[in-house]
């Protein structure tokens, strides 16, 4: 969720307090302490630390305490003994820690994926109930929150504060109800379809996405094609669906044996897809030692997800209007034959690229995953 939504939902569960200490910072404080899970981008300069880092440990519902402890400590203002109304160190801590809380469920119920169970699990949780922005539930909360500190009224606070958790939940719910809807259509046509994924658009709950793949055909490495149906606000097909060719299992199996970044790009995505390298993406040189012009050199490929993008025209020119403006989240590969692997093909290069952070690992040989450290373990950083 954007930054605007969490500082703004910290805001309003300040103000939702029945007693609330009397300091010009308390309401900066608390809006500032629910969005400072996110303060994780700060510590990745690469591109697989940032996967590995962002809504990682300090995201987690282990960390909670923890991050309660350190907002608290940093939120003085609340428990200094000068502050009028002000509430003890343990309130503050229990407080600050439910605002990290309020985060994580902001985050949990978007696409993008969260590892609340660090460092037991590394397993994204993700709800896909909200669009990455969701204006239907900014809006509402920037105006309860305007109104709450214009007209002094809790009320309107504890109203926004509903609507953060009504609107998501919402979503969520009519989430499952379309997958349902979309699996039983499927099987209902005779499809085989795969990892039936219903995705929030822009606008939802008017509008959704699902996405499965498809084996057309029988055999070892063949490619699964993967389909992006849009849908609308009662789960019904909208339009006709797109076509793209998935990463074969075999495939996806060596390149995450074979490579740190691809094991970990590829836990990240959903149903992740590829196509040829365009050639200006390509290294300097190809393997064959011709400049790359005109065309990708045999054996490269981009392999991203469908995940954030979206099926309505006005959105992708809006997205097309950001800085940098590329598919957010990309693996680019150099494939060579190899008939010892099991797809048959062997990983020679790499590339890690997320266009809007502006992270870029540049083309390197690709490192085998490790037995990690403590502290990986801790954090993610396997």
């Amino acid at each position: 969720m954007d930054p605007v939504t969490h500082a703004a939902s910290g805001a309003v569960a300040f103000l939702a307090m029945r007693e609330r200490p009397a300091h010009r910072l308390a309401l900066p404080l608390a809006a500032l302490a629910a969005a400072s899970p996110d303060v994780d981008v700060l510590f990745a300069s690469a591109p697989l630390q940032f996967l590995l880092l962002h809504r990682g440990i300090t995201h987690s519902l282990a960390a909670l305490p923890v991050m309660g402890l350190l907002l608290a400590c940093a939120s003085r203002p609340l428990w200094r003994e000068t502050t009028p109304g002000r509430w003890s160190f343990a309130k503050v801590w229990l407080f600050m820690s439910a605002l990290a809380g309020l985060h994580i469920w902001l985050d949990v119920v978007t696409t993008y994926g969260t590892m609340i169970f660090l460092p037991f699990s590394h397993e994204r949780a993700r709800l896909n109930g909200l669009f990455i922005v969701d204006p239907l539930l900014t809006l509402p909360l920037l105006c309860g929150l305007f109104y709450a500190v214009k007209r002094s009224s809790r009320a309107a606070a504890l109203g926004a504060l509903a609507w953060v958790f009504f609107w998501p939940a919402f979503g969520v719910g009519l989430n499952c109800l379309h997958t349902a809807g979309v699996s039983a259509r499927l099987a209902e046509q005779g499809r085989q379809a795969r990892q039936v994924t219903v995705l929030p658009d822009a606008l939802a709950p008017l509008f959704w996405r699902v996405l499965f793949a498809e084996e057309r055909e029988q055999g070892k490495n063949v490619p699964r094609t993967v389909f992006e149906q849009p849908l609308d606000a009662f789960g019904r097909e909208r339009g006709s669906a797109r076509e793209y060719r998935g990463l074969s299992a075999e495939l996806a199996e060596d390149l995450a044996r074979s490579s740190t970044a691809c094991k970990y790009f590829l836990d990240f995505t959903i149903l992740p897809v590829m196509v040829p390298l365009r050639w200006q993406d390509a290294p300097g040189r190809d393997h064959s030692g011709r400049a790359a012009s005109g065309a990708p050199p045999e054996g490269f490929w981009l392999v991203h997800d469908l995940r954030f993008g979206s099926s309505l025209a006005f959105v992708n020119k809006l997205m097309a209007l950001r800085p940098n403006a590329d598919i957010p989240f990309q693996l680019m590969v150099e494939l060579a034959k190899d008939k010892t692997a099991k797809s048959g093909f062997a990983l020679t290069r790499e590339r890690l690229r997320f266009s809007d952070s502006g992270r870029d690992s540049g083309w390197q040989k690709p490192r085998p995953p490790r037995r990690p450290s403590f502290g990986a373990w801790l954090t993610g950083l396997r």
